[in-house]
C-alpha cells in the first residue's frame, strides 16, 4: 500500500484495484465487506469508503449491505471501453505533445525499456504492468488529471483480463513500434501526429482483445 500518512480507505482502495487487476479476486466475483475486511486485517468502515470509491471509478458495483460486485468483461465491454479510451488518450497525447519536457521523454524511455524486457521475458503479467505504468505516466503529462482518473479504474478491468488472456500474433512487436512512435511524437511536439497514433493504439489493443473472447 502507498505512504502511512495516507489515509486507509485510499491505500486499501490503491490495493484491491491493484489485486483485482492481479486476479486475488476475480471478475465477476461478488465479494462482501467481512470477507475483505478479514483478507486486508482492517474494519469494514475502510473497506466501505474503498469500495465507494472503486464503484466511482466503475470497478465494482456496491450491494446494500453485501458488499460489491467486480464487474464481468466481456467483449461488449471491451468494445465500448476502448472506443472511448482511444478518444480520452488522443486528445491526452496531443496535450502532452506539446507540455512534454527532456524529463518526460527520458522517463517514458526508461518505462518502455521496463516494458520491452518484461516482454523479452515473456512475463505477461510484468509486461501488463508496465504498458499501464508507461500509458499513465504518458497521459498524465497533459496535465488533465480529471481524465487520467476517468480511464485509472476500468482500465484495471482491462488489465486483469489481460493478464489472463496475454497478447495476440504479433502484438507487443507492434506495442514497441508504436511506443517508439509515440515517444518521437512528444519529443518533437508534434500533437497531431501523437493524436493520432495513441487513438491507433487504442484501436489496435482493442480488436486484439477482441479477438480472444468470445462474442455476444
Amino acid at each position: 500500500m502507498d505512504a502511512l500518512n495516507t489515509p486507509t480507505y485510499i491505500r486499501l482502495r490503491d490495493q484491491l484495484r491493484n489485486d483485482i487487476v492481479e486476479g486475488v479476486w476475480a471478475l465477476g466475483a461478488h465479494i462482501t465487506l467481512t470477507e475483505l475486511a478479514k483478507h486486508y486485517q482492517v474494519s469494514q468502515n475502510p473497506v466501505r469508503e474503498a469500495l465507494l470509491q472503486l464503484q466511482g471509478e466503475g470497478v465494482v458495483a456496491m450491494r446494500m449491505n453485501r458488499g460489491a460486485v467486480i464487474p464481468t468483461v466481456d467483449a461488449l465491454y471491451i468494445n465500448q471501453l476502448y472506443k472511448i479510451r482511444g478518444a480520452i488518450q488522443s486528445m491526452l497525447a496531443a496535450d502532452a505533445a506539446t507540455a512534454a519536457r527532456p524529463a518526460d521523454i527520458d522517463r517514458l524511455v526508461e518505462l518502455e525499456a521496463m516494458r520491452q524486457g518484461a516482454a523479452d521475458r515473456s512475463d505477461i503479467p510484468a509486461c501488463v504492468t508496465a504498458n499501464r505504468d508507461f500509458h499513465r505516466y504518458m497521459d498524465g503529462i497533459s496535465g488533465n488529471r480529471m481524465a487520467v482518473e476517468m480511464l485509472e479504474g476500468r482500465s484495471a478491468l482491462v488489465d486483469a483480463v489481460r493478464r489472463s488472456k496475454g497478447y495476440g500474433d504479433a502484438r507487443l512487436e507492434m506495442v514497441t513500434v508504436q511506443h517508439a512512435q509515440m515517444i518521437e511524437a512528444l519529443r518533437t511536439n508534434d500533437p497531431k501526429t501523437a493524436a493520432a497514433i495513441a487513438f491507433e493504439h487504442a484501436e489496435m489493443s482493442r480488436k486484439d482483445l477482441l479477438a480472444m473472447l468470445p462474442t455476444p
